[in-house]
């Protein structure tokens, strides 16, 4: 057997096959034909292709480049995971979300216009894309608002990749008008880790509620980022869960501390 990479056959090329396979029974194979099957192989791919193109321009942001928000990201992390550990063993299966938001970006907008927001945007959406790994889902939420979801990471996995994004939110730089402008992001960080039960099926009901449940505890953490003065991370705690209503209700009135 070659040691050449091996490429699973699609039921469009079996089927071609299947008809090279019966016009050779058949004695009816000739150069026509052939060209034929060979073109109408290189229309499908060439269709193929379009359609990803297609589908990757409706899933992402076109200013930032991010991934746009959908509900069932989680869902699709869960149940890849899955593929490998159903059937073998029970584990748990670390997952983290990290919810970035630029400070006073309304304030910057309001003052130095939206065109060099959107600059602003891009550059931090690019701070976010370039720390990120292929498997990790870079989100642009709305607004300026970035979600990234970390597969397979741990708290402590996850604390070092938010620490190398705020690297490159410190180097951003906008010029405008000969002024060098900066900005600054704030980040509430949420962790779970999913229990894979061996023989037993993800539930999208389930993993849905639980993307929700992430999604609210990151928002906790960065409004306690927020409210203790930004430019910083936060990470969720169970035992600052009365006091994240209170924080979030002393910052949105600008409010004093909490404690």
């Amino acid at each position: 057997m070659d040691q050449r990479t091996h490429r699973e056959l699609n039921e469009f090329q079996i089927r071609n096959l299947k008809i090279i396979t019966h016009l050779i029974q058949e004695d009816a194979v000739t150069d026509d034909v052939i060209e034929y099957l060979h073109q109408s192989e290189l229309d499908y791919f060439s269709l193929l292709q379009k359609y990803r193109l297609l589908e990757e321009k409706v899933n992402v942001d076109e200013k930032t480049n991010l991934l746009k928000h959908k509900d069932q990201y989680l869902t699709e992390i869960i149940k890849t995971a899955s593929r490998f550990y159903y059937g073998i063993k029970d584990t748990d299966y670390p997952i983290s979300l990290i919810r970035f938001d630029i400070d006073d970006f309304s304030l910057f907008n309001n003052r130095y216009g939206h065109d060099v927001g959107d600059r602003v945007l891009v550059q931090v959406a690019g701070a976010i894309r370039n720390s990120s790994r292929p498997t990790d889902y870079a989100i642009r939420f709305g607004g300026e608002e970035f979600d990234v979801i970390l597969p397979s990471t741990s708290l402590d996995g996850t604390i070092i990749y938010v620490d190398k994004v705020f690297e490159r939110f410190h180097n951003i730089c906008v010029d405008h008008d000969g002024e060098k402008l900066s900005v600054t992001v704030s980040a509430g960080i949420s962790h779970m880790h999913y229990r894979f039960n061996k023989n037993k099926k993800v539930e999208d009901s389930d993993v849905k509620k639980r993307y929700l449940d992430l999604q609210k505890k990151a928002d906790n953490a960065l409004y306690e980022a927020k409210y203790l003065g930004k430019n910083r991370y936060c990470i969720y705690s169970v035992k600052k869960k009365a006091k994240y209503v209170r924080m979030r209700e002393a910052y949105t009135a600008g409010g004093s501390r909490v404690s």
